[in-house]
């Protein structure tokens, strides 16, 4: 009798990984035991070659790596470049294209049709795509303005819909990631922009949500079949008065300091996690994104799927024995 599949697949965002390039990354991907992985498009992480994004011979290069390394790529993802799209356009994204916004907007759009091409040239799924927001300002409400949150998500819409357009050519569903820097960056502006873009998935970082104060556990649920990926790193919040101490330390917002963490080394709730995305019968990939500044990379990688396998069945549970 054959072993039933795992119904949750662990993954392994690539980017941390770049130095070592394409072979290297995939290879200590095999080595953890995990077999998809996310694969960065941005030209800083070098793993693919950004001018080449639409070539099927750069496509069959590519395959050629992941296939000898025994992995899949699951999501080709994209956020450097393509938060060109939407911006900011000034001296912020000046390190990823300097010009003038029209001319970084352009970036962002080539970007982003060729991350979606590049998806579908290696026979990937998804294509994560993280188009910047034109104004934060909308987090706000302004005396005597009818302009809203609402308002970056119908430019996101109009943005997108290129990349969109493509996607739905080639059989590839384009994601989105809550973050600050994005037109998604909680569960209402999420909740808005599925709304708006039917055929858009949810790519959820747990950590992400955590950071701006929402209840990760809660975080997971009721998104049904827009929940498409999942990406799992512990939480540091850093909640004395004082200026924190030590390596890695960010602010996402107006709030207190936070710290990315392997799985385990963090104060995030995560076996209650995982067991609220199998109750809302969550059957895609939990890709760990290394970002801890205390763990060397690999040593983190490794901490990380270990403890997420830890909480995830190995195959299908056989329920209660009384």
């Amino acid at each position: 009798m054959s072993e039933t599949p795992a119904p949750v697949e662990v993954g392994l965002c690539l980017a941390a990984l770049s130095p070592l390039g394409l072979a290297g990354a995939v290879t200590v991907a095999a080595d953890v035991g995990v077999e998809v992985v996310d694969l960065p498009a941005d030209r800083c992480f070098g793993l693919t070659d950004a001018d080449r994004l639409t070539d099927t011979d750069h496509h069959r290069e590519l395959a050629d790596v992941l296939r000898a390394a025994g992995v899949r790529v699951g999501c080709v993802s994209n956020s450097r470049d393509t938060q060109l799209v939407l911006g900011p356009h000034g001296p912020h994204t000046d390190p990823v294209f300097a010009g003038s916004p029209a001319d970084k907007r352009e970036y962002g759009q080539r970007a982003a049709l060729g991350t979606v091409a590049l998806a579908a040239g290696i026979g990937a799924p998804q294509a994560r795509l993280m188009l910047g927001v034109p104004d934060l300002g909308r987090w706000l409400s302004w005396w005597g303005s009818e302009v809203s949150w609402r308002d970056n998500v119908s430019a996101w819409t109009e943005a997108a819909a290129p990349a969109l357009a493509l996607a739905r050519e080639t059989g590839v569903r384009v994601v989105v990631e809550p973050h600050p820097k994005q037109v998604v960056y909680d569960p209402a502006s999420a909740r808005a922009l599925l709304d708006a873009a039917p055929d858009v998935g949810l790519c959820l970082d747990v950590a992400n949500m955590a950071a701006v104060g929402h209840d990760p556990v809660h975080a997971v649920g009721c998104w049904g079949d827009r929940l498409a990926a999942v990406h799992a790193k512990d939480l540091q919040v850093w909640r004395q008065p004082s200026d924190p101490r030590g390596a890695g330390w960010s602010r996402y917002g107006p709030g207190p300091p936070i710290r990315f963490r392997a799985l385990g080394c963090g104060e995030l709730p995560w076996a209650r996690t995982v067991a609220a995305l199998l109750d809302e019968d969550y059957r895609g990939v939990i890709y760990v994104e290394h970002e801890d500044a205390l763990l060397p990379t690999r040593q983190g990688i490794g901490t990380s799927v270990a403890a997420l396998r830890t909480l995830l069945p190995a195959g299908t549970p056989q329920g209660r024995t009384w």
